[in-house]
Parts: C-alpha cells; sequence; structure tokens
C-alpha cells in the first residue's frame, strides 16, 4: 500500500500539490499533465452541462472554451465569505465547491485502490477560521481522518521548506518574494541565537507595489515590474545579511522580465526561482507528523503559531506542578487542552502567560464566583482550552457536580483572553 504525505497549496489563482518522497528524503510536485510542465493548477471548476462531471484546472478551461460546461473561480475567496454559486438552476455552498476541487485535485496522486493519505497538509496565504474550519469539513467528506488534516501559513510552509531542504537549523537569514494575481508578498525567515530550543522566526508582509501580471506581457510593462520589484527587495532587504533569496508564483514563473531586479539580489546571494515552494514545505510537514518524534526539534514563531506559553499551577498526587495549556511554538488551531479539576477552597483560577521575548509573565484570572458554594474538594470542574484565533484564547468552565452528594446544576463560564 501506497501511504502519502501531501502538502496542497490552496490559493484562489493557482493550487498545487506535492508529495514527501521517503526514497530521497524530499518532497516532490505532482503534476497535472504527463510531461509534468504544469504543477500550477488553476482554482477553478467546471460542470458539464447537464451532467454530474467535474473538471478542473486547464482542463476546466478547455471544457469551457469548448461550450462543454460552466466555470466558477474564486473559491478560496468563496469560502472564507461561505458564499454560494447557482449552475444551472442548482446552489452550490462553496464547502461543496472546495469539496470537489480538492478532491480531484488529490485524483491526480491517488490513481488506484492500494493507496491512502496518511497526512495532508493545507497551507493558505491567510489562515481564516471560516476556511481553517470548512478545510478540516472537507477533509471529512473525503474521508480522510481528522488526526491526518493540519492547515499552515504560507509562512510556515515557507520556513519547513527550507528547514526540509537542509536537513538542519539554518546558519542564516533568507528571504522570499512571492508574486501572485493577487499579490506581492515578503517572507523573511531569521535565526534567533542564543535559546535553547533553537527559535525560528519568520515574517510576512503584504507588499503595497502588487500589479496585474498582464503588464509583463509587453516590454514597456516587463520594465515597470522590473523597477517595482527591484525597489522593493532594495527596501525590504536593505543592508540585512541574507544569503539566500527564493522567488516564486505565477509571477516569476519566467524571470527574463526581471533583469534590474536579478542583478542586485545576486550580488553576494544565492538566488532560487521556482514554483510549489509553499506545497513542499507543507509536504515535510506531512511526513514530521508521521514521526514518533519530531525532525525539527525548534520553537518556530511565525503565522499560526502561538507567541506564548500558558500555565496553570495544579496539585497532582500531592505535588505542586504546571498543567501546560498552550505552549509557544505550538500551532494555535490545534492547542485544544481538556482537563478536569477538583477546587479545594479556590473562587479563582489563574493562569501564567509567559511570552517570548519578555522578561515578566502576567497573570490572568477567573472567577468561579457563579458556581455553587460547596465544601472543600466537592467541586469537579472540567477545563476545555481552545483558541478562536491565533490571539485569542477561549477557556469553558463546566460544573461537573461530585456525585449523588452534589448534583451539577449545569453552570458554565465561557471566558476569552486576549495574548
Amino acid at each position: 500500500m501506497k501511504n502519502w504525505c501531501l502538502g496542497l497549496d490552496l490559493c484562489d489563482d493557482y493550487s498545487q500539490l506535492s508529495y514527501y518522497n521517503r526514497k530521497t528524503s524530499g518532497a516532490e510536485a505532482v503534476s497535472a499533465d504527463q510531461d509534468e510542465r504544469f504543477c500550477l493548477v488553476p482554482t477553478i471548476l467546471c460542470k458539464k452541462k447537464g451532467a454530474d462531471e467535474w473538471f478542473i484546472g486547464q482542463e476546466a478551461y478547455r471544457r469551457a472554451l469548448l461550450g462543454e460546461g460552466i466555470i466558477v473561480d474564486r473559491l478560496v475567496s468563496m469560502a472564507v465569505k461561505s458564499g454560494t454559486a447557482t449552475i444551472e438552476e442548482r446552489k452550490y455552498t462553496a464547502a461543496e465547491l472546495l469539496e470537489r476541487y480538492v478532491g480531484k485535485l488529490l485524483e491526480l496522486i491517488l490513481m488506484d485502490e492500494d493507496s491512502r493519505i496518511m497526512q495532508l497538509v493545507f497551507t493558505v496565504q491567510k489562515l481564516e477560521p471560516v476556511l481553517m474550519d470548512l478545510l478540516v469539513k472537507v477533509g471529512d467528506h473525503l474521508e480522510i481522518s481528522r488526526d491526518a488534516i493540519h492547515i499552515v501559513s504560507h509562512t510556515e510552509a515557507y520556513l519547513f521548506y527550507v528547514l526540509g531542504r537542509s536537513g538542519s537549523a539554518p546558519q542564516h537569514t533568507s528571504c522570499l518574494f512571492d508574486l501572485t494575481e493577487s499579490g506581492f508578498h515578503y517572507y523573511e525567515m531569521r535565526v534567533v541565537r542564543g535559546r535553547t530550543p533553537q527559535m525560528i522566526e519568520g515574517i510576512h508582509e503584504d507588499l503595497e507595489e502588487s500589479f496585474s501580471l498582464d503588464i509583463l506581457e509587453q516590454e514597456p510593462g516587463m520594465k515597470l515590474a522590473d523597477s517595482i520589484v527591484s525597489a522593493c527587495a532594495q527596501r525590504q532587504m536593505g543592508k540585512k545579511i541574507i544569503h539566500s533569496v527564493y522567488l516564486t508564483g505565477k509571477g516569476f514563473e519566467r524571470t527574463d522580465w526581471a533583469v534590474d531586479s536579478l542583478k542586485w539580489l545576486c550580488q553576494g546571494r544565492r538566488v532560487y526561482a521556482g514554483q510549489n515552494l509553499f506545497a513542499q514545505g507543507a509536504a515535510f510537514i506531512a511526513w514530521d507528523h508521521t514521526r514518533p518524534e519530531t525532525a525539527y526539534p525548534y520553537i518556530c514563531l511565525c503565522e499560526g503559531r502561538i507567541s506564548s506559553t500558558i500555565t496553570m499551577e495544579v496539585l497532582h498526587r500531592g505535588k505542586s506542578c504546571q498543567l501546560v495549556v498552550a505552549s509557544a511554538g505550538s500551532n494555535w488551531y490545534e492547542a485544544k487542552v481538556d482537563a478536569e479539576l477538583i477546587v479545594d477552597q479556590e473562587d479563582q483560577i489563574h493562569f501564567q502567560v509567559q511570552t517570548i521575548g519578555e522578561a515578566d509573565s502576567r497573570t490572568w484570572t477567573l472567577s468561579l464566583d457563579m458556581f455553587p458554594k460547596r465544601p472543600p474538594k466537592t467541586t469537579r470542574l472540567e477545563l476545555i482550552f481552545a483558541f478562536v484565533e491565533e490571539n485569542s484564547m477561549m477557556v469553558r468552565v463546566i460544573d461537573k457536580g461530585f456525585g449523588e452528594l452534589f448534583p451539577s446544576g449545569g453552570q458554565e463560564i465561557k471566558q476569552f483572553f486576549s495574548l
């Protein structure tokens, strides 16, 4: 049986699929064409007229041009807005359309019955909670275990692309320019020295100087684009010591227009141009989830990762200890903890918040005043911790009662804390 660890970069314009190759210990692109020219698959669906038959990518365009089908595009934006599309008098939800697209894309690699997905990591430009919830449901409908589904930002995928290729923690700063029809983005990977475990930081900035890729079809537009990219690169990189530069996105599919930009970037640096970078980074993450211990024992701080460690002091088997609610560097969407406690003469719960880079910790306090007053050690509480977004944690406290002597009154406290 073939067990696949997949990375899927899902964007409004193009999507890309990669898998982890255990033989080469690397990530490889999946092409939508037999000659492997097309790893960029347009994020569009085409429904065949009068039939429940669907096509994606270039084939969808071809069918539509022949008048055989109806196209739906901008599937990610539609999902974020919880939108719908009406095709041949039937209304489809964004979830249904995205499920069809992802399912057809996965068919590129799941070509026989002797295949299964061990891990699937989606990477998206922006971690919108609505989109993330929907992608988990898409996995459910495709019969992929929830434990096998993960969602990361482009920033995180970029970090793991570099980590996966090098096989160890990088020693130098690198950066990435992503040029697409939907925007121009800058990423930077920094190594924070002097910490144990080693810390790696990823930053992302949307550049205001985005432009339509149509201008690259004419020489005046190519010169304008070259000057814009060159100016952005010099402003972002400045006098920083950056050893490696990556160029990706549809805009850098060819680089003959970026004459001055490349001339400046190549001064004392290694410059790489290519597609499928985010999808390959996601494939490295997928593979790492199958290991008993991570191959990347670093604290990664970036979009989608928590910047603080949150603990509460409890008594366990007669000894005072710290219950870790959330750890710095963990994925906020997956940081869920459920615990049961017995309260002993306490009317408040205190949480300690230690943010990386800050010397002093903070204390959060949650009042238990609304719960019934009972004798010591006869109040049993269930605590549920979950993040609703990267910097906002929700705590639910549920009165579980204490047997027949003190039955639960059904009281519940819900409180939100901001990082």
